[in-house]
């Protein structure tokens, strides 16, 4: 049976020392409880509580290496309940590998960078978590928008500028950049998001990035494939 989560919030007012309630606000949090209540779960599974110690707070749990284990201050993992669904942070070092990072190259005014001139701005779009199980969906979406920039991969720093192709007097062929805007990206160029996770910085754990997960299913998938990274960290 799923829980409900109530979000309430009360406003008081004081008179001569004397509370008196003004209103109440109840908002209903719809499947919050029922993602950390899942990825507790699967932690417990996989044997988390074996090398890690859980700390629990009103804002998030974290996990973090047991005393003996090196470097066990820094959390390892951390779940923190949302209304826009369950936010989960990991160690930058365990994500990096796994990151998609699309970038575009603004032209602008040329810069004399000392052994050499820099004309274009590099602009990062934004880093993304592409799910196994939804590659080929997301590649066929990306190809849509931006033919031919991927290759194939879903990982890596990839430039989602376009080229054109000219011969020169010689008949030798040439390619140039094609300078583009941040603007001109639209995170809907990726198609359907159920095909990958947005990664953010955690403001509260700098060292870690954070994704926030709506769905039961990708939860499972996520938890899984990192949970099983990091427990196999020495």
């Amino acid at each position: 049976m799923s829980k409900i989560i109530y979000d309430v919030i009360q406003r008081f007012e004081v008179e001569n020392g004397v509370p008196r309630l003004v209103s109440t606000n109840i908002q209903v949090i719809q499947g919050g409880e029922d993602l950390l209540s899942l990825a507790i779960s699967i932690l417990e599974k996989l044997g988390f509580q074996d090398k890690f110690e859980e700390n629990r707070t009103s804002q998030y749990i974290g996990y973090r290496f047991k005393k003996s284990h090196r470097g066990a201050k820094r959390y390892q993992l951390v779940l923190a309940q949302r209304k826009e669904g369950l936010c989960i942070s990991i160690p930058k070092n365990v994500l990096n590998q796994h990151i998609l990072v699309l970038t575009c190259e603004t032209e602008g005014q040329l810069i004399d960078c000392g052994d050499h001139f820099q004309q274009f701005t590099t602009n990062i779009l934004g880093n993304f978590w592409v799910l196994p199980s939804k590659e080929d969906v997301f590649l066929e979406a990306v190809q849509s928008h931006y033919p031919d920039r991927l290759k194939g991969e879903v990982t890596g720093r990839v430039s989602l500028n376009s080229y054109y192709q000219y011969l020169d007097h010689e008949g030798t062929e040439w390619s140039d950049i094609i300078s583009m805007s941040p603007d001109e990206f639209k995170v809907e160029h990726l198609g359907d998001s159920s095909s990958y996770l947005v990664i953010n910085e955690d403001k509260l754990f700098p060292y870690t990035w954070q994704v926030c997960v709506t769905s039961k299913l990708i939860l499972v998938e996520f938890i899984n494939h990192f949970a099983k990274s990091i427990l196999e960290q020495q």
